[in-house]
């Protein structure tokens, strides 16, 4: 199988679009992307559904695309429309702040329906169009809610009148479909189109799914104004094989992270020519402690004195400094592992007295449901870092989202971003 490195080349598009959040999704899926923005009549029809708007609009854009690229352009070009629908009535990007506050209020505590369209035509002839739908739940808002975010200004260049990946990420309790549908562009899906009609390569469906967790990352960066690069993906392997981890480490993926200790060194003896950077994200036992100091690049699950106490015993002996994460249990909830918010200065300083211990940042878990609570568990985490992170002790990583929950994570200053099923696909096999 081709590396991405190797095939990035082939992987290239005219977008008819002036969106810059497409732009974004697709070059940080490594897309040579050549804007050709298209400039048609977007007003939809007379009982026209929302399904049939978005993929009209669409297939006029990538026909206009077709008409405007020049010789030196790719060869074929890709077109996108995104459609939010209430009860089968088409919500536009809103004219000014009483429209949108409107808007956010029919959503309020409300599904909704965003349908994309995506088309792709080549100077050939060859035109196809398919509509991607997700369903998008919100929490109920309060008018100063709704009014606080119009004032930002972030509603008004959006349909719907808000952003998934900015501040109004914090109404959103779930996403039934793909996500990047709702951020404008199913990214996963426009590969898979592009290699049924021989517009590029067909990729392992991990690589794939990869290219979209790339180009979604780098979105919910442009976002919140970070810079992709602040950003690790780390490839949850647990419970995959060997080949599956060298598929992506080919791809250019190279941290990846592991639960149980005795599976992890199998995985790390097999893989041990390829080096990829080891991350332990499970629970550390104090007896198991002496197999992983040392050996990975990063734990990110210290949340007891016995545990950090193991550790530091092995990384004193063999003369070497690891570095951790202390895990804190923001939520509070008792099936979770981690240090209450309050224990947290003190056994800092505990870590610190170690010495062949390095503290890089938290980590933490989320409580499982909706996106929004999900969310201020994130930002708590970022604001117990900013209350007790020094010069000499920046704590500057924090471990927070995986695979359902990531953007909120990035949103709020994530640093690490703990992906399984979102990169692998299902699991090959059961949890013990």
């Amino acid at each position: 199988m081709p590396s991405v490195k190797e095939i990035q080349g082939s992987l290239e598009v005219v977008l008819a679009s002036a969106s810059p959040r497409r732009r974004v999704l697709l070059e940080g899926a490594g897309f040579r992307v050549v804007v050709r923005p298209a400039n048609v009549d977007e007003a939809a029809r007379a009982h026209e559904a929302p399904v049939a708007y978005a993929a009209r609009v669409a297939l006029d854009k990538v026909r206009a695309g077709v008409a405007s690229r020049s010789a030196e352009d790719p060869a074929w070009v890709l077109a996108s429309d995104t459609v939010v629908a209430l009860d089968d009535l088409i919500l536009g990007k809103p004219d000014g702040a009483t429209t949108a506050a409107e808007t956010l209020a029919r959503l309020s505590g409300r599904t909704h329906c965003v349908h994309t369209a995506v088309a792709m035509a080549s100077g050939r002839g060859v035109e196809t169009v398919e509509v991607h739908t997700a369903r998008v739940g919100f929490r109920p808002l309060s008018p100063s809610e709704i009014d606080a975010y119009v004032a930002t200004g972030e509603a008004f260049d959006k349909a719907g009148a808000y952003g998934i990946q900015g501040r109004a990420g914090a109404f959103v309790e779930s996403v039934e479909g793909p996500y990047d549908a709702v951020v404008g562009l199913p990214v996963v899906e426009v590969c898979a189109l592009g290699a049924r009609l021989g517009a590029w390569g067909v990729e392992a469906p991990s690589v794939v799914r990869l290219r979209g967790l790339r180009g979604r990352i780098a979105a919910a960066c442009a976002a919140v104004d970070r810079n992709p690069g602040e950003v690790t993906l780390i490839g949850v392997s647990k419970f995959h094989a060997p080949s599956e981890v060298e598929t992506l480490l080919d791809a250019g993926l190279q941290d990846f992270g592991e639960n149980y200790v005795q599976a992890w060194r199998e995985k790390a003896n097999a893989l041990e020519a390829r080096a990829p950077r080891w991350h332990f994200i499970g629970r550390l036992q104090s007896n198991k402690a002496k197999f992983v100091a040392g050996a990975v690049a990063l734990v990110h699950t210290v949340d007891a004195l016995s545990t950090a106490e193991a550790l530091a015993r092995t990384t004193e002996q063999r003369r070497l400094v690891q570095p951790v994460l202390v895990q804190v249990n923001v939520s509070g909830e008792v099936q979770k592992g981690g240090l209450r918010v309050d224990e947290v200065p003190a056994f800092l300083e505990h870590v610190e007295r170690l010495g062949s211990l390095r503290v890089e940042g938290l980590m933490t878990m989320p409580p499982d449901g909706a996106l929004h609570a999900s969310r201020a568990v994130f930002g708590a985490l970022r604001r117990v870092r900013d209350t007790w992170a020094t010069p000499a002790r920046p704590l500057a990583q924090l471990s927070m989202g995986m695979s359902g929950d990531f953007d909120q994570a990035i949103a709020e200053g994530s640093t690490m971003v703990r992906v399984g099923t979102a990169l692998f696909g299902p699991r090959s096999t059961s949890e013990p």
